[in-house]
């Protein structure tokens, strides 16, 4: 991996990051809580001005970003700090962070679906053998429903197809504006259940849109069934990489294209928001479980405790942070 794709893959990630305190910082803005500096990047300053009564700091480090707000770990006495909210504003804010990582993502995809052609249900080809050109189907004939049931997402029809395991399915395809019925059951190759028939691209905002949702929400689903894996001892844990083993995944697909680095940030983005909504010590959602506990508990544990139980939950994601860097050099550089 050349210099040059090192420096792009850390400077995409560290706007990443920004994006993620960005959201932080907007929803405190909008409801009313100080915010002292938001930061791009880490470590020693490089550049600060001030416009209001925040701090705006580029620093020399780009592995990340932060936004300080005022009383967010509980020591304030200021009438606009985050620990003088209501419950729910706090959860915004916390969530906020997260929230903006999934629109980021949907915003990506939606450009990269928009630029290469998103899937349609219009067929681009039919193979020659398999059960769709047997049964009489043909290329530029649109999917419209299989089995009765109504479809308009490529993804859901090779889902559909994927389930059936052989079993006969009747597709109902448009025509020159006439339908037809036709009943045809799938083949198995590699593992997967196929009838032989590759979708039309298409460059439309909607379609681009629609299936950046769907990816988005299909591929949170993957992401939700590996965390499960991972906290339940079933997943490989060699499939963790830390910030090098990003940025080296990230010049990897350099080499193939920008799409391909932006699909990437895409996911890393989904990834960093879900992770961050964990319910874990000093990440977002472990803030966002105190809130609810100490509205549960009508705060009989207090600013002291909460922040001893961040603050030992910070060190061991640090320590996991040194482990992933030591092991991702290992990996991926030596």
């Amino acid at each position: 991996m050349n210099i040059l794709a090192i420096i792009a893959a850390v400077l995409l990630f560290t706007l990443l990051i920004a994006g993620h305190e960005f959201g932080h910082y907007a929803a405190a803005k909008l409801l009313g809580v100080r915010v002292n500096e938001y930061s791009i990047g880490m470590g020693p300053l490089i550049f600060q001005k001030k416009y209001g009564e925040t701090e705006y700091s580029l620093r020399a480090l780009p592995i990340g970003g932060y936004c300080k707000i005022e009383g967010e770990d509980g020591d304030s006495d200021d009438d606009r700090s985050f620990m003088k909210k209501p419950w729910w504003a706090k959860v915004i804010i916390l969530a906020a962070g997260a929230f903006m990582n999934f629109v980021l993502c949907i915003v990506l995809l939606t450009a990269i679906f928009w630029y290469s052609g998103a899937y349609s249900t219009t067929l681009a080809d039919v193979s020659d053998g398999f059960p769709a050109q047997q049964a009489g189907i043909r290329a530029g004939d649109t999917i419209v429903a299989i089995d009765g049931k109504a479809y308009d997402d490529w993804m859901e029809v090779v889902n559909a197809i994927d389930a059936s395991e052989g079993k006969p399915m009747t597709f109902t395809v448009e025509r020159d504006g006439e339908t037809y019925d036709y009943t045809m059951s799938a083949v198995e190759s590699e593992g997967r259940w196929l009838m032989g028939i590759t979708c039309k691209l298409v460059h439309s905002p909607v379609k681009a849109i629609g299936q950046s949702f769907s990816t988005t929400k299909a591929t949170m689903q993957a992401m939700g069934q590996f965390f499960v894996q991972l906290f339940t001892g079933k997943a490989n844990g060699d499939d963790v990489v830390g910030v090098v083993g990003i940025v080296s995944m990230i010049g990897q697909q350099a080499k193939f294209g920008i799409v391909n680095v932006v699909y990437l940030m895409a996911v890393i983005s989904l990834n960093l928001g879900m992770v961050n909504l964990l319910p874990l010590p000093a990440l977002d959602g472990g803030r966002i479980l105190f809130v609810f506990i100490r509205l549960i508990t009508r705060d009989k544990i207090g600013d002291k405790a909460e922040g001893i139980t961040h603050a030992i939950g910070m060190i061991l994601l640090l320590v996991l942070m040194a482990f992933l860097v030591f092991r991702d050099v290992n990996r991926f550089i030596l």
